[in-house]
């Protein structure tokens, strides 16, 4: 009897590449396609530990994809990141140079994927370490992108912004990474926003939002959403509180933003601004929807926020305040505590009720020392 011609492991690796180029420009369909692929070839391909370990952090890499891109309820039935993450530490001992990069870039992926930024950090450090093993340019600004967003959101500005050029000079060496460019845009425009400066912020995403016209529809308008949506951030910041709205209707009006997780977000800010406008049934509207969209993806750091604004414009609960506010301080996100902290205050204030409106000050102020003890520390 004939045996069974084994795959060379190395063809295998080949198809992995392609397959994480998919990743890496969103393309789930084509994903999805050369996952399959690569899993049929493994079953007979010659034995490789190092090829299977690269295999198993490369579907941790994608379910990282589908977390952050395809509608909720289609995530249900795959095998879960703490699963998949169990299988590679089980085997990280034994990883060694562009192993190790990828399995601590990933790791570091999960960690934000958790809102936990501090340690995303420092798994993109240990990463980094091994940058050297990776010959691919459009690789290593992903790096830097990935990492750009992670000092991004613990208010590390200038950090994220030299992190930023680099990625973005690298994407624009390639058409086929327009899309990364976009974000890099984006992402500028986003510290441009935390740092105040609101017209280079709306420059930069009008400029993204020129580029994703040129895209393909479905990544365009998933693309666009986001836009909207920072663009409405600009606006209320700005006191155009009107033109926000209508930036963020543009937002959650896309399906393909709405679906995501990022489609939270943009429900929590309508409700925020029709409460703030003094529509009450339609800041309840969007409140109740992003509460359940919240429950159901878990997703606790919106869970929080929305019930602190439910407070603020509805039926104040202390304990609830409190409890949203101590999760917030216990993902380090501080901009957010320090911002709904001074709402509160003022809330209390206006109320006549001096002493919470001084422990929230109190809050206030230590939610910024923080800001500043984290730059510090990194």
């Amino acid at each position: 009897m004939v045996g069974v011609e084994r795959i060379l492991s190395s063809q295998v690796g080949i198809l992995i590449n392609d397959w994480y180029r998919f990743i890496r420009t969103f393309s789930v369909p084509d994903a999805e396609i050369l996952k399959e692929q690569v899993e049929r070839e493994i079953e007979n391909m010659e034995e490789d530990q190092d090829l299977l370990l690269y295999y198993q952090l490369m579907e941790f890499r994608h379910r990282l994809m589908l977390e952050s891109l395809v509608p909720i309820e289609m995530n249900q039935q795959r095998p879960t990141l703490p699963d998949l993450l169990r299988e590679i530490e089980n085997k990280q001992p034994h990883v060694k140079g562009t192993l190790d990069y990828y399995s601590n870039f990933f790791r570091g992926m999960h960690e934000f994927h958790q809102k936990n930024y501090v340690a995303a950090i420092n798994f993109y450090k240990a990463a980094e370490e091994h940058l050297k093993n990776v010959p691919d340019d459009i690789e290593r600004a992903e790096f830097h992108y990935k990492l750009a967003d992670a000092y991004y959101r613990i208010d590390q500005h200038f950090v994220s912004l030299n992190h930023l050029e680099k990625a973005k000079e690298m994407y624009s060496t390639s058409e086929f990474y327009k899309a990364k460019v976009v974000g890099c845009n984006i992402k500028f425009g986003a510290n441009m926003y935390d740092l105040y400066r609101l017209d280079e912020a709306e420059s930069y995403y009008r400029e993204a939002l020129s580029l994703a016209q040129e895209l393909n529809e479905e990544t365009a308008q998933r693309i666009i959403g986001v836009i909207h949506h920072n663009l409405g951030l600009v606006k209320k910041r700005a006191g155009e509180i009107e033109t926000a709205e209508n930036e963020f209707l543009n937002s959650i009006q896309i399906k393909e933003h709405a679906e995501t997780i990022s489609g939270i977000r943009t429900l929590y800010m309508l409700s925020w601004v029709f409460y703030e406008q003094d529509k009450k049934d339609r800041g309840n509207q969007y409140f109740t929807i992003g509460l359940n969209r919240a429950n159901f993806a878990d997703d606790q750091e919106y869970i929080a926020k929305l019930k602190i604004i439910y407070a603020l414009f509805e039926e104040y609960n202390e304990s609830e305040v409190n409890e949203s506010l101590s999760y917030l301080e216990s993902k380090s996100l501080w901009q957010d505590v320090a911002e709904l902290s001074e709402k509160l205050a003022d809330y209390h204030y206006q109320k006549g009720n001096f002493e919470l409106n001084r422990e929230y000050l109190k809050k206030t102020i230590k939610a910024q020392q923080q800001i500043l003890k984290m730059a510090e520390a990194l």
